[in-house]
């Protein structure tokens, strides 16, 4: 249903195509991060099944309580300011990937554990945050487009959908584009502009 005429509520100025845009760009950011992640840490850790296992299991836990996080946020303060610090965070913990993953991987690298532990560990510690950030996303921005109870279902549907378009966007681009194209330390920089 429509705003009521004359509201200046944020829930009231967002719409659905902007709503969309903003999770499909975060969506497609985190997904770039995922598939670059095994090249960034290829050279030290090698890429393996222990290695994507960690990559994949790390992000989709970092996007789940990104998503809780952003819930929680979005019901205590949710607004265009939080939404855009939230990015720029995103920008800045993605850029962080960067400076850590090499001391994060040689660190866990001299730590005398199992291979999948050492995986997993320095996936943890490189690729956890920019994901938990970027997954808090969605929430905020549906709280900013829902405007009543009734269309929630609708509204959460539809952005998911673009969310999980940027995924998959970004899984393709990352994949058949980006990696032939650039250096993965480019790409990284992208992800953060």
């Amino acid at each position: 249903p429509p705003a009521a005429a004359g509201s200046d509520s944020p829930r009231a100025r967002w719409g659905l195509v902007r709503a969309s845009t903003v999770v499909f760009i975060a969506s497609a950011a985190t997904l770039v991060l995922e598939l670059v992640a095994g090249r960034l840490m290829a050279p030290s850790i090698g890429v393996n099944l222990f290695t994507w296992t960690s990559i994949i299991g790390v992000v989709l836990f970092g996007i789940a309580l990104g998503n809780y996080a952003g819930g929680r946020l979005a019901d205590a303060r949710g607004s265009e300011t939080l939404l855009g610090l939230i990015f720029l965070a995103g920008a800045l913990a993605s850029l962080l990937v960067l400076g850590i993953v090499d001391p994060a991987v040689d660190l866990v690298l001299g730590w005398r554990l199992p291979a999948p532990l050492q995986n997993l560990l320095a996936t943890l510690f490189t690729f956890f945050l920019p994901a938990l950030i970027l997954g808090a996303v969605t929430p905020i921005t549906i709280s900013l487009t829902v405007r009543d109870i009734g269309g929630v279902g609708g509204v959460v549907g539809k952005i998911y959908a673009w969310s999980t378009a940027g995924s998959i966007l970004g899984t393709f681009l990352t994949g058949f584009v980006l990696v032939a194209t650039f250096g993965t330390r480019a790409i990284v920089f992208g992800v953060a502009i």
